[in-house]
């Protein structure tokens, strides 16, 4: 839920989230999501709420983009498996400025949820829990950068309420299925901690 315009949920297929899982202000996980039918719910109070999805195999060819391998079309133009990770900092502890996860994740240094209009958002890009270089960030989906060779990227903050910065990572692969993995993460929390 937030407090902008757009749509309040967005349908999916149960079979493309891979995990759910609850986190503590320690770090910990609390809790799995039942993932199995729609939506995906995760119960208690969650300091960080964490979903991992995967749309798999997608194909760009002259005639569209079709949602499966490179092998199963023809005239392929270019393909990609897909990642996409989602979190969410409703409240925070020091223990999650690590990663939590070893997918594509984006760490704050410090508290978010304790930042102004104007402050700047220290983050971290992380993937199998070690700093990622390269990265291409974006905050309200305008890009702001990579990160460096430590995985760091400075974000101005540019508004109070629901924040959402996204950072991108591609991989390639042997092209037999697809040319290159995809990886997405998200990072959203409200300044100041309310919805």
């Amino acid at each position: 839920h937030s407090g902008h315009s757009g749509q309040d949920t967005i349908e999916y297929q149960p079979s493309a989230v891979q995990r759910l899982v609850c986190f503590d202000t320690g770090g910990k996980a609390v809790g799995q999501g039942a993932t199995a039918r729609y939506p995906a719910r995760l119960a208690g109070d969650c300091a960080v709420s964490y979903a991992l999805l995967s749309s798999g195999y997608w194909t760009k060819t002259p005639y569209g983009t079709k949602n499966v391998p490179k092998d199963e079309v023809d005239a392929a133009v270019s393909s990609w498996l897909s990642f996409e990770g989602v979190k969410r900092i409703d409240h925070w502890g020091q223990a999650l400025a690590r990663p939590l996860t070893q997918d594509l994740e984006l760490v704050p240094l410090d508290d978010p949820l304790a930042l102004g209009d104007g402050d700047k958002l220290r983050l971290q890009a992380t993937f199998r829990g070690q700093p990622v270089a390269g990265a291409v960030v974006a905050y309200d989906g305008k890009p702001r950068g990579q990160t460096g060779p430590d995985g760091w990227i400075n974000v101005k903050v540019r508004h109070g309420g629901l924040q959402v910065v996204e950072a991108t990572l591609r991989r390639p692969l042997d092209g037999l299925k697809a040319d290159e993995e995809v990886h997405t993460s998200t990072l959203s929390f409200t300044l100041g901690g309310q919805p």
